[in-house]
């Protein structure tokens, strides 16, 4: 078989499937069923009333319910500053309690350095009472050693 044959009777099969498809009902449905309008519903008038009904309260609560949303994102909006704030407070009270505890500990070094002198100067006062009391002591002694060599001489003589 040549190839002119070929094409000759794949063309005819093609024609013969598109006669075939075309006087199809259910392909000639699909067709006609893209340019068809929308369907039509019936309900019944008071079915339709209390649909209407409750789709009117639902809009009217949305509507209600959208008031208090804007409220309380006003009010999450204020209470967002409003903690942002009370951090930057509560940074701002970190901050002076750490410098009020390095004040603290400076004072603490200067408390003991002032300890240390004050046992120090304890120390000292008590070694110059004994130095006095020793002194006054060698003084009492050359006193009374000087009053005898005065009175021994005088007797002497």
């Amino acid at each position: 078989m040549t190839k002119s044959k070929y094409y000759l009777i794949t063309l005819l099969t093609a024609m013969l499937l598109s006669v075939v498809l075309a006087s199809s009902s259910s392909f000639a449905q699909d067709i006609s069923s893209t340019s068809q309008t929308e369907a039509t519903i019936r309900v019944p008038l008071t079915q339709w009333n209390e649909l209407k009904k409750n789709n009117e309260k639902a809009l009217s609560s949305i509507e209600a319910s959208s008031l208090p949303l804007t409220e309380a994102q006003s009010l999450v909006m204020k209470q967002k500053t409003e903690l942002t704030e009370a951090h930057n407070t509560i940074n701002k009270l970190e901050n002076e309690l750490m410098q009020a505890k390095l004040q603290s500990m400076k004072q603490e070094v200067t408390l003991n350095e002032m300890q240390n002198s004050l046992t120090e100067l304890k120390g000292q006062i008590e070694n110059d009472k004994k130095t006095i009391k020793r002194l006054r002591m060698q003084r009492n002694i050359s006193q009374v050693l000087s009053g005898g060599a005065i009175i021994g001489v005088a007797f002497k003589h």
